[in-house]
């Protein structure tokens, strides 16, 4: 019989199962075999090869059990890997939890790009489920304080410390958590997990190590086109319990991901002295406390849809504040008191609603919420800002249909009003300033623009170069002032400028691209004497300024507007002085803002 009809008849007679035990019994059998024909082998002088007397199944077996070996060993150079049988499934992990009374999580979140760290203590029931809690939370920079969540899950205190302000009641811890409570209950995070497996909504790729000492480590995925296809979790499982101990959160942008969040678990079934999940011995002994136990809060959607949902209640809840209801505004945010957010608006006077929306599903795999934006007109210390609330998120807090909104995040820049542009009547008396009040900003202006960047032959617009070239090239008479300029054979003309707010949007100039643009402005300020100051001077991107013909000040750098971006000392002479700026943008908006600062 030759070889092949050997490894034939071997694989014939062999029985051979992939389950644990089966494998683990063939490689005892195949090492006791190894051991055994070791002693029966003789030398072939013939051939110079070992020949293996095969008198027993067992032999049979451990033979079978090597090819099989070596037909993976071949396999694994083709592929590059080791191919390893997997067996966990998540509802190991499930069952896993419902022993689990105590656990101890600690979180490393990027927030307002600084990281915060928190730390959570569960104490659960029989079955998972969370029964006491305590959340507490580092300082998020300048803009949040540290916080601490404590009490019985369903009667919980919120201690806001740089408020000193003790705030009681479920729902705005979950305002101030950011998500809902359940979604850090480890057992129904994996039975969510599971479900979103079943209905296709995650890809999971499970590798699990033959290396017991490692963990299974589980990628979460979710399909292109999902609201949540930018996002990706990696689950680290010890093998022995069946229990996380990690799991790290990253969003893809640049084409990469990169790490938004990190969150560890310690201590299981590890007791947790109840004083944890106790204030009693914190508190300072002024603490000001309010309780929004009973407190009626949120919005019934009715007939809306989630879009239109969440469109309405950020539009009601900043009407409430504008008007001053803040008891209104306190039952929209999640019950938060009325007399925090008078606090928080202190000082600023909402004139009114600029936009609301749109509204669209959080893509965070992790929320159920609604995202929404809204931009409000505001008045502080008598300059105009407008409040961007870019992300206004909205829940349901409540079954069937009611909504609130839990958090809220939000810039303040300039305002940028409505201008008013004419070609009539053109001259510097129509823009002549006697004398300049300080603080109050020059809003009536001569405009020549936006026109294109000058001709730089095959320098990329784009480019370091292409903007410097443009940035430095003028060809106007900043001393006589001219209705009519020629700039590269193309004739010009300056039109009259007048904005109702500070800040001067010059991208309502243009209909289309405002892209590598150059604007110049021109007043005229008649002075009864000699007098120095300061002018603050804001530009997006570029700006230089010309006095009486005289260059005394350029900034070349790509930025957005801002009050008193540049603080540019000037000499003005008794009667009329001529003002001019260049504003430079290479993309996006463009505007200036000019005001003689007070001494």
């Amino acid at each position: 019989m030759n070889s092949a009809d050997n490894i034939k008849n071997i694989f014939k007679d062999a029985t051979i199962s992939t389950n644990q035990n089966a494998d683990e019994q063939i490689l005892n059998e195949l090492i006791r075999a190894h051991e055994k024909t070791t002693k029966e082998k003789t030398i072939q002088p013939e051939n110079n090869t070992w020949r293996v007397t095969m008198k027993a199944r067992i032999t049979k077996l451990s033979a079978a059990a090597a090819a099989v070996i070596a037909i993976s060993l071949a396999i694994l150079s083709q592929i590059g890997g080791p191919v390893i049988p997997t067996a966990y499934a998540l509802q190991d992990t499930i069952k896993a939890y419902n022993s689990i009374r105590y656990v101890h999580i600690r979180e490393h979140e990027t927030i307002f790009q600084h990281t915060r760290t928190s730390d959570l203590w569960l104490q659960c029931d029989g079955y998972g489920n969370i029964e006491r809690m305590r959340f507490q939370a580092d300082s998020v920079g300048e803009q949040v304080g540290p916080v601490v969540v404590v009490g019985e899950y369903d009667n919980l205190q919120t201690w806001l410390k740089w408020l000193n302000l003790i705030l009681r009641g479920k729902g705005i811890s979950r305002g101030i958590l950011g998500y809902d409570l359940l979604q850090i209950e480890p057992k129904a995070f994996f039975e969510r997990l599971y479900q979103q497996q079943e209905t296709g909504e995650i890809t999971l790729d499970i590798a699990e190590p033959q290396d017991k000492r490692e963990p299974i480590i589980v990628t979460v995925t979710y399909p292109q086109g999902s609201k949540s296809e930018e996002w990706k979790k990696v689950l680290y499982i010890d093998q022995a319990t069946k229990l996380v101990t990690k799991i790290e959160k990253f969003k893809l942008g640049g084409g990469q991901y990169h790490h938004v969040k990190t969150s560890e678990f310690f201590d299981y079934n590890q007791e947790i002295d109840p004083i944890m999940f106790s204030l009693a011995e914190e508190l300072p002994e002024d603490i000001n406390v309010v309780d929004i136990t009973d407190l009626e809060e949120s919005l019934p959607q009715g007939d809306m849809t989630n879009e239109e949902i969440a469109r309405e209640i950020t539009r009601q809840f900043f009407e409430s504040v504008i008007s001053k209801d803040f008891s209104k505004a306190e039952q929209l945010y999640m019950a938060a008191p009325g007399s925090l957010i008078k606090q928080l608006a202190k000082g600023v006077n909402l004139i009114e609603i600029v936009s609301v929306g749109p509204a669209y599903p959080d893509p965070d795999p992790d929320s159920e919420a609604m995202l929404c934006s809204c931009k409000v007109l505001v008045e502080i210390n008598g300059a105009y800002y407008e409040l961007d609330a870019w992300m206004v998120k909205v829940i349901k807090v409540e079954e069937p249909d009611m909504w609130a909104i839990c958090g809220m995040e939000f810039l303040v820049i300039p305002a940028r009003g409505e201008i008013a542009v004419t070609y009539d009547n053109i001259g510097l008396d129509a823009v002549t300033y006697n004398g300049l009040e300080p603080g109050e900003f020059m809003k009536n202006w001569l405009v020549l623009g936006p026109l294109p960047y000058p001709s730089i032959g095959d320098i990329d617009l784009n480019s370091d170069e292409g903007h410097k070239i443009a940035f430095h090239t003028d060809s106007l008479n900043f001393v006589n002032f001219e209705p009519t300029v020629n700039i590269d054979g193309v004739e010009h003309e300056w039109a009259m400028l007048e904005s109702h707010y500070g800040i001067i949007d010059l991208s309502q100039l243009t209909e289309g691209n405002n892209n590598y643009t150059i604007s110049y402005v021109w007043a005229q300020i008649d002075m009864p004497e000699d007098k120095k100051g300061i002018l603050g001077i804001g530009s997006d991107d570029g700006v230089k300024v010309w006095l009486n013909g005289e260059l005394i000040h350029e900034t070349w750098m790509h930025r957005t507007v801002g009050i008193d971006n540049d603080r540019v000392p000037v000499s003005l002479r008794k009667g009329k002085n001529q003002l001019v700026l260049k504003i430079q943008n290479s993309l996006g908006y463009s505007g200036l803002c000019c005001r003689l600062l007070p001494e």
